[in-house]
């Protein structure tokens, strides 16, 4: 009985509209380039001249090191998982290069820039200390360098007060898209549209790299809580296109679902549709991971019609994974379970082999089963007409035995939170 409550009471709560969250990080690449000599830098040394014959040592090692870091960093945005690995392995060198500067090191704005753009990319914030002790930046550079390590090192408030005066357009061109992206972050709890205008600015000085996919990622949620459905789904076609090979395509699917489900104006299946049809064949397997974490979300928030579309459109997708379409003859079924198609429903529920779910979809199922048998009962048996006309497809209101099962989904929840108590004393 214990298990039964709990596990009604957590698909209920879920169809009732429960969400969870999670948060991620992701250290972007970064793009090189001289700065143009006829334009001041506000915030670097003026200008220098390219002395390729006489660098040292030092700056071409960390100079090559953090290029080959942006490649690196790219070619895990295209589904190299094997490139993490040379990832760690080159943010290790790229330090022990920058702790190895003396004071004529950092006197070359080279040096300084390859080490800010180092310590944005996740590298260890400590070898600015030196650079930062030394005084030897001006006062627009020190604010940034210090304010860099504020953020590195996780102390949010410090970097957005000493980010405050600094426009990304006004930094060296290869310091834009990076120091952009990291103070998009900064704003994306109280302030969503600046955090979005940082967002674009990022994208667009460094489009199709890490720094453009890591920008995108974080904007398509915002946009979606903040009701701008066009620009969210044109953007999430996009990245589909560019970055849906992507190691982290995972964590914008899973976030573009929960910010979905969460508002009832995107309870509508145009939603899928005007997706699906942006994309190209090709595209049609990455859209199926997109659309199975919708379904999933939506079954989750009670966004029931929302549901039930991403799911019929996985079905339709030749290319989509066997576990996906396991997923989505599921999510359909369960879509289904508190409506008038309920018979259908368990119909759909009894054939799916609980070995082939994980332990949360098996959850789903057993659940789901138990709701549409609670709607439909003996019903079905009876040859009631209402039933026959749900079989026929006939848009009937959610059966009153719904109604109860709920009622009894209610409390079973409370018998499980005193059960959950009680254990907790």
């Amino acid at each position: 009985m214990k298990r039964l409550a709990l596990i009604s009471a957590a698909l209920f709560v879920a169809l009732a509209g429960a969400a969870a969250g999670a948060a991620f990080y992701f250290q972007p690449a970064f793009i090189f380039g001289e700065p143009k000599s006829d334009e001041p830098l506000a915030h670097a040394v003026p200008s220098y001249a390219a002395k390729a014959a006489n660098e040292t040592r030092a700056r071409d090692a960390t100079l090559r090191l953090v290029e080959q870091l942006g490649a690196i960093q790219d070619k895990i945005i295209h589904g190299d998982r094997a490139a993490l690995a040379d990832q760690a392995r080159l943010l290790r060198d790229i330090a022990g290069e920058v702790r190895q500067f003396g004071p004529e090191d950092w006197s070359d704005y080279i040096n300084v820039r390859t080490s800010l753009l180092y310590v944005l990319s996740g590298g260890d914030a400590h070898v600015l200390t030196p650079l930062i002790d030394s005084n030897t930046l001006g006062t627009a550079d020190q604010k940034l360098a210090a304010g860099i390590v504020s953020f590195a090192q996780g102390q949010p408030r410090a970097a957005r007060k000493l980010f405050m005066e600094i426009d990304p357009r006004s930094l060296d061109v290869s310091l834009v898209g990076p120091f952009a992206l990291a103070r998009a972050s900064l704003y994306l709890d109280d302030s969503q549209a600046k955090a979005i205008e940082l967002l674009d600015d990022a994208r667009l000085a460094c489009p199709h790299t890490a720094i453009d996919e890591a920008a995108t990622r974080r904007e398509i949620p915002i946009l979606i809580g903040m009701g701008d459905r066009s620009r969210a789904l044109m953007l999430t076609t996009s990245y589909v296109r560019q970055f849906g090979k992507s190691i982290y395509a995972w964590k914008l699917f899973r976030d573009f679902a929960e910010a979905t489900a969460k508002r009832s104006d995107m309870d509508d299946p145009a939603i899928v549709n005007k997706l699906a049809d942006s994309f190209d064949d090709e595209d049609m397997q990455v859209a199926s991971e997109l659309f199975i974490d919708v379904a999933g979300e939506a079954l989750l928030q009670g966004k029931l019609k929302l549901a039930r579309a991403a799911a019929d459109r996985i079905l339709k997708i030749a290319s989509a994974a066997p576990e996906t379409l396991d997923k989505a003859r599921l999510y359909r079924a369960a879509a289904e379970a508190p409506s008038a198609d309920a018979g259908d429903a368990l119909r759909a529920l009894n054939q799916i082999t609980a070995d082939r779910l994980s332990d949360d979809d098996t959850e789903i199922r057993e659940v789901a089963g138990f709701i549409a048998k609670s709607v439909v009962g003996d019903e079905i048996a009876a040859g009631r007409d209402d039933v026959k006309k749900a079989r026929a497809g006939a848009a009937l209101p959610i059966l009153p035995k719904a109604a109860a099962a709920l009622g009894k989904a209610d409390a079973l929840l409370k018998e499980a939170d005193q059960i959950i108590a009680r254990s907790e004393k």
